[in-house]
């Protein structure tokens, strides 16, 4: 009988060890479920922080693109203009083809309006982080013969969010903000995007004539 009891006491004291080690191995995997939650939302966090210098890069070059064409379409303006006033002087007063030519020259120079340097972060349908890039409006129009104004708003019936540089980098703020906070995770659509933009994100665009 004896030998029974303390078998019992023995089992008794097995059933506690095991349920304590239960309970520990729970907590242990709660504490790792939320350790790989931290570093999850850790790494989404250092995806966008890369993808917004990338981006940022990215439009300075394309800056750095139309500060050259509107350096080389000055010159080449110049040049017409030139051109021009230099038909129109040594065209005789009754040489009526070479002052219209003069004339021609000079009207098709003065009258040529470009824009430059319109550089614009796009967000396709997609989203974030794989529906990113930057697109130069000013050059689009020029391809396009349209207005920048005219790129702008197919672009926005296509369904593309345009930002400047900064308000791109506040909503990356954002989002980094809301992923660590557990409320968002990546990807996020555009849908989204567009509840968290402010209401004018197109405020901050800069145009140079040339």
């Amino acid at each position: 009988m004896a030998g029974m009891r303390m078998g019992g006491v023995i089992l008794k004291s097995l059933q506690k060890k095991a349920t304590k080690l239960v309970s520990v191995a729970e907590s242990l995997t709660i504490l790792f479920d939320q350790e790989e939650t931290r570093l999850t939302r850790k790494a989404e966090v250092t995806r966008l922080k890369l993808l917004h210098s990338t981006i940022l890069q990215w439009a300075e070059q394309e800056k750095g693109t139309e500060i050259s064409a509107s350096i080389n379409h000055k010159q080449v303006k110049l040049t017409g203009l030139m051109i021009g006033i230099g038909i129109r002087i040594a065209a005789p007063s009754t040489n009526k083809k070479m002052l219209a030519a003069g004339n021609s020259v000079l009207k098709k120079f003065t009258s040529e309006k470009r824009t430059f340097n319109t550089v614009l972060i796009r967000i396709v349908t997609k989203g974030l982080p794989d529906g990113v890039d930057v697109v130069c409006i000013s050059r689009l129009a020029q391809e396009s013969n349209q207005s920048e104004a005219e790129v702008i708003n197919q672009l926005k019936k296509d369904g593309c969010l345009l930002l400047s540089e900064e308000s791109f980098s506040r909503l990356i703020d954002k989002l980094a903000e809301e992923i660590l906070k557990g409320r968002l995770t990546l990807p996020v659509n555009v849908q989204i995007l567009s509840q968290i933009l402010t209401p004018h994100p197109l405020r901050f665009i800069h145009q140079n004539k040339g």
